[in-house]
């Protein structure tokens, strides 16, 4: 039975890696790598470098200093692949530290492991907060270990534990304050036992509360903290509110289930164990960032719990003298967790372009665009596109940092996308020359935010548009009153897909010149082909048009709406085989959540498929 332990544990590993092994895609990565690398080059940032409406204001986002030297290292070393091994690596530690509390059970808690890696999946991005992660983890399991411990190592536990808070701090501001708390709870476990090293463990404790201000930020650390909750700009980010009781569940509620029967069973140490569970609990429904830190919690109170349950250990040892039964329960086991685990990780890397190795970078194109045409001037740009254009160089107008810009200015920003009266403020303002929009991320809006807008706008012209972003200059010639006359594509038909009712021979060709631009402009989108390749297909140029999707496909394999536009042309052209197999694909492709495919429309293909056999 050593063997058949032995390849479960490293099936578990290769599920691990799987879910671990995707693009790097965050959009807050860009502003990370870029201050790791202005830090390593200029030394600590004091003034803003990266927006142009903050020049000489003080640089606030100091508290991840140490996580951005790092990650920026590890891409100018290795790119994509340098952050996809520190990504593997550091998540490997967070959920690998707590098996160390059993190893006898390792094969079994392996399993736990990997369930937990996939409830946490949408947390597991390229930023600072993955060295949180670990620390945290490292901190729980050493204050588990306190109790068990022998005297001696104690005391190596106590001088540790300051220098922890210490790392911590540099890595990721006051997050380190987590860390105290779980110290905290096991402080308060051992004044109730009464316990005679109380004076240790006190001096251990006013270390820690002094480690967070050991930062080159020192007491920043804590007032950023502060301002996170106090000032409301936090309340604009999705990943600071709490999530819907559905999603919160679906990601925690087997954690909770079987972290409350791991407590009732083991018992051990429980006031502290009582403690983090339901505290940290309590904090992962504040914000969905702190899910995660559930997840996690509820993983070590397992395994830990579960070591000392006299029960769960006669029933693991019964299991294995199962010669028959054992191997055949692991199977089992092991095909539901990676059922769980591929629909976790295909849905997630569909959801955010991240299938396969390399980078998600959506603002490139645009970016070298600007940089070929040599536009200046000050831009706009919205939110989510602001990270990576300061990576790329470019002097922002808003960023991932809602802090340093304040809740009003973040606000108004945000609102003038939708509001035409707001954005002639901001433009007489700011006086924008040009505009960068990553608007994808709300192309199915109706009115698409910024972009609706300033297609109404005979100020603006269009001048740049990929899969992603699109380029807006403002008008200061002929010249581009001329390209505002007769741009025809825009975000909103280039995302719908949709046909002009009545379309001319000059229409056409403007459409078709236009859309050809957008596919050079940018290799690794779609949209630009299966746009073309729909006009084709109206024009009955069939051939023409399934090249077009079979180098839309080349480019995005697991692009289920190319399959869909496939299932389309194959109906046209009467190819019903070809249309069924394309819509399985699709509905294979779509993944589990979030999009249907109409088994009604299988069906009838279905139908017609058999009787043209």
């Amino acid at each position: 039975m050593k063997h058949v332990r032995l390849l479960f544990s490293l099936g578990c590993l290769g599920l691990f890696l799987y879910l671990c092994a995707f693009k790097v895609g965050n959009s807050d990565f860009w502003w990370h790598i870029k201050a790791g690398q202005v830090l390593r080059e200029s030394g600590w940032i004091s003034l803003d470098p990266f927006a142009y409406t903050r020049i000489g204001e003080a640089y606030l986002a100091t508290h991840e200093w140490l996580a951005q030297v790092i990650l920026s290292t590890f891409y100018d070393l290795g790119t994509w692949a340098g952050i996809t091994i520190l990504r593997i690596g550091l998540i490997g530690l967070a959920f690998g530290i707590p098996l160390l509390l059993h190893r006898k059970n390792l094969w079994v808690n392996s399993a736990v492991a990997v369930l937990a890696v996939a409830s946490a999946r949408p947390a597991l991005t390229d930023r600072p907060q993955l060295f949180t992660f670990v620390l945290f983890s490292l901190v729980l399991c050493l204050c588990i270990a306190y109790p068990e411990a022998h005297p001696k190592k104690r005391k190596n536990i106590l001088l540790l534990l300051p220098v922890i808070i210490i790392l911590w701090s540099n890595l990721h501001g006051a997050a380190s304050l987590i860390g105290i708390a779980l110290f905290g709870a096991l402080y308060i476990q051992q004044l109730l036992k009464g316990r005679s090293n109380l004076t240790l463990l006190s001096f251990c404790l006013g270390a820690m509360l002094v480690a967070p201000f050991v930062a080159p930020g020192g007491i920043a650390n804590i007032t950023y903290l502060y301002d996170l909750f106090t000032e409301k700009s936090a309340g604009l980010i999705e990943e600071w509110k709490p999530g819907p009781w559905g999603w919160y569940l679906k990601h925690t509620a087997v954690f909770w289930i079987l972290g409350a029967v791991s407590l009732w069973y083991g018992r051990r140490n429980l006031v502290f164990s009582l403690l983090v569970f339901l505290g940290i609990g309590y904090l992962s429904r504040t914000a969905q960032r702190h899910e995660i830190l559930f997840i996690i919690t509820s993983l070590t109170l397992i395994i830990y719990q579960l070591r000392y349950s006299k029960s769960w250990n006669a029933i693991i040892t019964r299991m294995q003298h199962r010669r028959i039964a054992f191997p055949v329960g692991l199977i089992i086991v092991f095909i539901f967790l990676g059922s769980f685990t591929y629909v976790r990780a295909y849905d997630i890397n569909r959801n955010y372009h991240l299938h396969g190795f390399g980078v998600f970078a959506p603002m490139r194109s645009a970016s070298a665009f600007i940089k070929r045409e040599q536009i200046t001037g000050n831009m706009f740009n919205n939110y989510n596109a602001g990270g990576e254009l300061l990576f790329y160089d470019h002097k922002v107008f808003l960023d991932g940092r809602n802090l340093d810009y304040g809740y009003e200015y973040v606000l108004r920003a945000v609102n003038a996308g939708m509001d035409p009266a707001l954005w002639d403020e901001l433009e007489q303002q700011y006086n924008f020359t040009h505009a960068v929009i990553y608007y994808s991320l709300q192309a199915q809006m109706d009115p698409l935010p910024y972009t609706d807008l300033l297609d109404a706008d005979p100020d603006w012209s269009l001048v740049y548009l990929d899969d992603w972003a699109v380029v807006y200059r403002k008008v200061e010639s002929g010249k581009w009153k001329v390209d505002k006359e007769i741009m025809t594509i825009t975000p909103k038909n280039l995302e719908n897909q949709k046909i002009p009712r009545e379309m001319g021979q000059q229409s056409f060709r403007t459409m078709e010149s236009e859309l050809n631009t957008i596919i050079r402009s940018q290799p690794e989108g779609v949209k630009g082909r299966m746009y073309l390749a729909k006009l084709y297909t109206a024009i009955e140029a069939y051939d023409e048009a399934q090249i077009l999707l079979l180098e839309a496909l080349a480019v995005q394999p697991n692009n289920f709406r190319i399959y869909l536009s496939l299932t389309k042309l194959g109906m046209e052209r009467g190819r019903w085989n070809e249309a069924l197999v394309s819509i399985k694909r699709a509905k294979r492709k779509a993944g589990f959540s979030g999009v249907s495919i109409n088994e009604d429309r299988i069906e009838e293909i279905r139908q017609k498929a058999l009787s043209n056999n």
